[in-house]
C-alpha cells in the first residue's frame, strides 16, 4: 500500500481546491461522502506542468492521489508515519527510499519523459518543413530552366550569346576598375595608364573633349610628330610605327587635323596622288570596344535613312566613315551585335548564292579583319558557329579583299560592283593591332577622280597594311569629322544611308577635361 507524507498531502490539496482557506473541518461523517466531481473552472489554477502533462496526454487517468478519500485511521496512521520518519537519524536516507518505493510502485508517467518527447516531435516537424522547402526551391529551378530550354527555339543561343557578352563586359570593367583604382593610388610613385572601355551594349560612346582636337597647316606637318610623340610616350602607340608622315604630298588648301587622348590618336588629311585628291585617316586605340558600327535605329532592317554625319552626332563619333549601306542591296552576309541576320543560303544572284557573291569582312572583339572569301559556303548553323567561335561582332559586306596577311590580292572578277571601271573608292585596312587606315579617293572641285579596283588596292599596299577591305565608293564615300564631311562628297552633297562605322574615346565624361 503507498504510504503518503501528510504535509505533502496538505500541501497539494490546498492547491487543487477553491475553497477558503478558514473553512471549519468538516464532520466524520462528510468525509465519508461521495466526493463532488472538480468543476471546470478549477483548470484554470492548476500548476502549469500538470496543464503542460494534461495536453500532452488527454486519454490520461487522474492521478488517485488527487481524489483519494482519507479516513480518521488514515490520518491518525500518516502522523505516526510523519513522527517515525522524524525519530530517524539524520542523513539515513530512509525518508528518500521510501519515496523512490513509492515512485517505483505509482504506474504515472513522468513529466520529463513527456517534455523531452515533445521536444523530439517538434524537431523532426521542422525537420520535415524544412526537406519539403528544399524539395520545392529543386523543382522551381528545374522547372525555369527546362523554359528556358523549350520556351523558344533560339532561347539557348541567344540567352548563352547574352550571357557570355555579359560576362566578357562585365570582367573586362572589372579589370579596368581594379587596374585603374592602382594607377591612381600609386601615381605619385610610377606611371600606370589606365584602362577603359566601351560595354558592346552601349548605342552611345563618351563625348570627345575639345581641348583634345588639334589643326596645322600643311607647312606645320612636322608639329603632328609631337602629337605622335605624345602618344607613343602614353604607350597607346605600343611601339608601332605610324603611317602620318609629314613629307606626304599634302592639298595645301586643307588642313591636317588631328584628336589625341589616352585611348585615341586620330590623324586625317588630304594628299594628292596621280594628280588625284585623297582623303586618308589614321586611327589607333587602346581597345577594340572603339571600333564600332551603327544601325540607323540601332536595329537591322529599319527603312529610315539618315545622312553619316547624323548618324556620327548621335554616337559621339571621333571620325566615322561609311561602310557598306546594307539596306541598298540585299546581299552578302550581314552580322551585328554578334547575331547572323542576313544569310540565304537558297537564294541567287545571277548564278551566285547571294550570301556569298562578294567577299566579307568580320571584326571580331579583339578588333582584328578577319576574311569570307567569295563563293566560300556553309550553312546558317556552320556560319553562327563561326561567329561565336571567333567573336565576331558585326561585318562588313562589299569588297573585295585588298590586301590579306600582308600580300597584295588583284582581282581578276568580282560577282557584285564595277572593279574595271574607273570610280570614286572607298577601304579600310588594319596596319597592327588596333591600328587601322581609310582612304577614300573622291572627286574634287577640279576634277573627276578614277580609278579601278586594283589601282585602289596597290594604294592601300603602298601604306604597309596587313589587311585591306574595300568599302562602297562613289557618292556614298564619306569620312565625318567634328560633325561635318571631311573629304569632298561626289556631285557636291551628303546621300543618306543606313549604316556606319566609326571609332570613338573610351575614356568616361567624369575624367575628361572640361
Amino acid at each position: 500500500m503507498r504510504e503518503y507524507d501528510l504535509d505533502e498531502i496538505l500541501a497539494e490539496y490546498a492547491d487543487y481546491t477553491e475553497e477558503p482557506e478558514e473553512e471549519a473541518v468538516p464532520a466524520a461523517e462528510d468525509l465519508t461522502a461521495e466526493p463532488e466531481p472538480v468543476s471546470e473552472e478549477s483548470v484554470e489554477t492548476e500548476p502549469e506542468e500538470v496543464r503542460e502533462e494534461a495536453e500532452m496526454l488527454p486519454d490520461a487517468e487522474p492521478d488517485p492521489s488527487l481524489t483519494q478519500v482519507f479516513t480518521p485511521d488514515d490520518i491518525r496512521k500518516a502522523k505516526a508515519d510523519a513522527a517515525e520518519s522524524a525519530d530517524a537519524e539524520p542523513g539515513t536516507g530512509k525518508k528518500k527510499e521510501k519515496k523512490k518505493a513509492a515512485a517505483a510502485e505509482d504506474p504515472a508517467p513522468k513529466p520529463v519523459t513527456k517534455k523531452k518527447k515533445k521536444k523530439k516531435e517538434s524537431f523532426l516537424k521542422r525537420l520535415g518543413f524544412g526537406m519539403l522547402s528544399l524539395i520545392f526551391a529543386f523543382v522551381s529551378l528545374v522547372t525555369l530552366c527546362w523554359t528556358l530550354e523549350n520556351v523558344h527555339p533560339d532561347t539557348k543561343s541567344t540567352t548563352s550569346t547574352i550571357r557570355t557578352a555579359g560576362t566578357t563586359n562585365l570582367v573586362s570593367r572589372l579589370d579596368s576598375s581594379l587596374n585603374n583604382s592602382k594607377a591612381e593610388a600609386l601615381s605619385d610613385i610610377t606611371f600606370i595608364p589606365k584602362h577603359y572601355s566601351i560595354p558592346e551594349g552601349e548605342t552611345v560612346a563618351p563625348k570627345p573633349q575639345e581641348s583634345n582636337f588639334g589643326s596645322v597647316s600643311p607647312e606645320n606637318a612636322a608639329q603632328v610628330m609631337d602629337v605622335i610623340q605624345q602618344a607613343r610616350d602614353s604607350g597607346l602607340l605600343e611601339g608601332q610605327e605610324v603611317i602620318f608622315n609629314p613629307e606626304l604630298n599634302f592639298r595645301k588648301d586643307t588642313n591636317i587635323q588631328y584628336y589625341c587622348d589616352e585611348t585615341i590618336l586620330t590623324i586625317v588629311w588630304k594628299e594628292i596622288i596621280d594628280g588625284n585628291t585623297v582623303t586618308c585617316c589614321e586611327v589607333k586605340i587602346a581597345d577594340a570596344s572603339q571600333f564600332r558600327r551603327k544601325f540607323v535605329d540601332d536595329s537591322f532592317g529599319s527603312s529610315n535613312k539618315l545622312f553619316a554625319t547624323s548618324l556620327a552626332a548621335s554616337t559621339n563619333a571621333v571620325v566615322a566613315m561609311n561602310a557598306d549601306f546594307y539596306m541598298f542591296r540585299d546581299f552578302g552576309i550581314v552580322v551585328y551585335d554578334r547575331e547572323l541576320y542576313r544569310f540565304g543560303e537558297n537564294v541567287y544572284t545571277g548564278n551566285y548564292m547571294k550570301y556569298n557573291c562578294t567577299d566579307t569582312l568580320f571584326i571580331t572583339d579583339t578588333g582584328d579583319f578577319l576574311f569570307w572569301h567569295r563563293l566560300q559556303q556553309a550553312t546558317p548553323d556552320e556560319m553562327r558557329a563561326l561567329i561565336a567561335d571567333n567573336n565576331i561582332l558585326f561585318s562588313i559586306a562589299f569588297g573585295p579583299i585588298l590586301v590579306e596577311n600582308g600580300e597584295l590580292t588583284p582581282c581578276d572578277w568580282y560577282p557584285a560592283g564595277e572593279i574595271d571601271r574607273g570610280y570614286s573608292r572607298a577601304g579600310i585596312g588594319q596596319k597592327d593591332h588596333l591600328h587601322y587606315f581609310y582612304m577614300s579617293l573622291n572627286h574634287s572641285p577640279e576634277k573627276e577622280a578614277r580609278w579601278t579596283v586594283n589601282q585602289f588596292g596597290a594604294r592601300m599596299y603602298e601604306r604597309g597594311l596587313q589587311q585591306a577591305y574595300c568599302l562602297d565608293g562613289g557618292q556614298t564615300s564619306e569620312i565625318v569629322w567634328r560633325g561635318a564631311p571631311f573629304n569632298y562628297i561626289d556631285f557636291g552633297g551628303e546621300r543618306e544611308v543606313s549604316d556606319i562605322i566609326y571609332f570613338a574615346t573610351a575614356v568616361p565624361k567624369s575624367e575628361g577635361t572640361p
